[in-house]
């Protein structure tokens, strides 16, 4: 799905990516990138495993390499996202594969190695959006700086070694996925999944529950609903034809499984966001995307919430 606010340096100096975000859904995946998640503005739900947890403003949660996890909001929101590849801090730290970490705010009373992480999060989203002489320098040493703060402060001790059967798991569990992905818009079913991998149903079932911490039919309508939400902010279409597109069975299935989880229908989401578009469209100046106004705003508060932070600090 396309996101607004877009800031990406991807290199073999300085490999990360970084995102100043609104996040509607994303659907349960994982990656080999530890991933910081710091709620700047409204509340979202995320879901690790089979813990889901209600991420507030100011809430910071830090989401461990290959750990599964997904990502839902039914309000407005903007999200500091930053993934840091196992493959960087590994140059410096070669037990990070094995290595994990507990990083959540929002279940400790003392913030202050969390603000310190905050802090650099939003200088390093910064600095990369100025583009100053010399910023790749910077981001560097602002993404080391995480990275020691993160092994001196937020490892776990006693953490187990990964069991070298789950990368075999991991192969299996990416398959699958990947199946989903490439035909969520067919009417598939654990049969064929189960047939494909050499598996009975229920063992498969049982497989997935366990690895991905959610039924078969929930991930998969997960992914056809992300996958309606973008074509909702996207394109035209009528809702009817977005749901088939989607591999919804039925309009009415459609229309359930949409509010359930956003609270509002899709013909109303698809509105709220043309208000919300044309709002931030009066603000602008010619010429500029549609996306200024609202990004400008975004980093003006970010200048904001650093000042704060290091007179806390």
């Amino acid at each position: 799905m396309k996101y607004p606010y877009e800031s990406a340096v991807i290199n073999e100096e300085v490999p990360m990516l970084m995102l100043m975000t609104s996040v509607r859904y994303v659907a349960m995946h994982w990656h080999d990138r530890i991933e910081f998640l710091f709620v700047v503005k409204g509340k979202i739900q995320v879901l690790v495993g089979s813990e889901e947890y209600s991420l507030k403003e100011n809430d910071l949660l830090l989401i461990n390499s290959n750990e599964i996890h997904g990502v839902e909001a039914s309000e407005d929101n903007r999200v500091l996202l930053l993934q840091i590849p196992i493959s960087f801090i590994k140059k410096w730290h070669q037990n990070i594969e094995v290595e994990s970490f507990h990083c959540q705010s929002f279940i400790e009373s003392e913030q202050g190695m969390f603000n310190y992480i905050r802090l650099l999060m939003i200088r390093l989203m910064l600095t990369l959006r100025k583009e100053e002489l010399g910023y790749e320098i910077k981001i560097h040493s602002l993404l080391l700086d995480i990275v020691y703060h993160l092994i001196s402060k937020f490892r776990v001790s006693n953490h187990k070694q990964i069991n070298r059967n789950s990368i075999k798991d991991m192969e299996r569990l990416t398959r699958i996925t990947n199946y989903i992905q490439m035909n969520y818009m067919h009417p598939i079913t654990l049969n064929e999944i189960a047939e494909n991998e050499g598996l009975t149903v229920p063992y498969l079932s049982r497989y997935f529950q366990q690895r991905m911490g959610q039924p078969f039919v929930k991930y998969l309508n997960g992914i056809r609903l992300e996958q309606a939400v973008k074509y909702l902010l996207e394109t035209n279409w009528p809702v009817i034809q977005i749901a088939m597109e989607s591999g919804f069975s039925s309009l009415n299935t459609f229309h359930k499984l949409f509010k359930d989880t956003f609270h509002t229908t899709p013909y109303q989401f698809r509105k709220n966001q043309q208000k919300s578009l044309n709002n931030s469209l009066k603000n602008e100046v010619k010429g500029i995307e549609s996306y200024e106004y609202t990004e400008e705003n975004d980093f003006n508060e970010l200048e904001k919430y650093i000042q704060r932070l290091e007179i806390i600090n």
